[in-house]
C-alpha cells in the first residue's frame, strides 16, 4: 500500500511539472490588429527624413503579419508618396516582448520612393530584417505597441 501511495505522489508531482512547463512554453495566440498615424522624422547626419502617415498593423493567430504603411516620404529636398504592406512572422521571446521578421514587401502601383530610401532611416523594415516589439495591454484596455525607444502605436477598442 505504501508504494502504491509513493507511486501515486510521484505520478502526481509529474503531470504537475508537466503542466507547468507546458504553461510556461505556450505561446498565447496573438490576434491583433493596430492602425493609426504616424509622423517620423530622422534628422541624424545633416539629412532631413520625415514620414508622414498611416501605419496598420495585424498580427494573425498563425505567427504571421503584416505592416501596412501609406503616406508621404520627404528626404530634403524630395518628396514621394509610399504605399506598401510588409509581411511578417512574428513569435513571443519572453513576456510583452515579441520579434518579427519582414519575410516579403509589396510596393503598390502608387509607391513612387525609390528602393532603399526608407528603409536607410527606418530599421527592421527590409527584407529578412528583425525587429523587437512589445506588445501591452494598459488598465484602461488600450494596446501598445513599442520599439526600443518609444511607443509607435496606441489603440483602444
Amino acid at each position: 500500500m505504501r508504494q502504491i501511495k509513493i507511486w501515486l505522489i510521484l505520478i502526481f508531482n509529474l503531470m504537475l511539472a508537466g503542466a507547468a512547463l507546458a504553461w510556461y512554453f505556450y505561446t498565447p495566440p496573438l490576434s491583433v490588429a493596430c492602425d493609426g498615424n504616424l509622423t517620423f522624422s530622422d534628422r541624424r547626419d545633416n539629412h532631413d527624413f520625415t514620414f508622414d502617415g498611416e501605419i496598420i498593423m495585424r498580427f494573425h493567430p498563425d505567427k504571421t503579419g503584416y505592416i501596412t504603411l501609406n503616406g508621404n516620404v520627404e528626404n530634403a529636398p524630395q518628396k514621394w508618396e509610399v504605399s506598401r504592406q510588409e509581411m511578417f512572422k512574428w513569435r513571443h521571446v519572453e513576456g510583452e516582448l515579441y520579434e518579427i521578421v519582414i519575410q516579403k514587401v509589396e510596393r503598390f502601383s502608387h509607391d513612387a520612393m525609390p528602393p532603399g530610401v526608407f528603409e536607410k532611416y527606418v530599421a527592421g523594415l527590409t527584407l529578412g530584417k528583425k525587429r523587437l516589439l512589445t506588445i501591452e495591454r494598459t488598465p484602461q484596455d488600450a494596446l501598445v505597441i513599442s520599439n526600443f525607444y518609444s511607443p509607435v502605436l496606441v489603440c483602444s477598442e
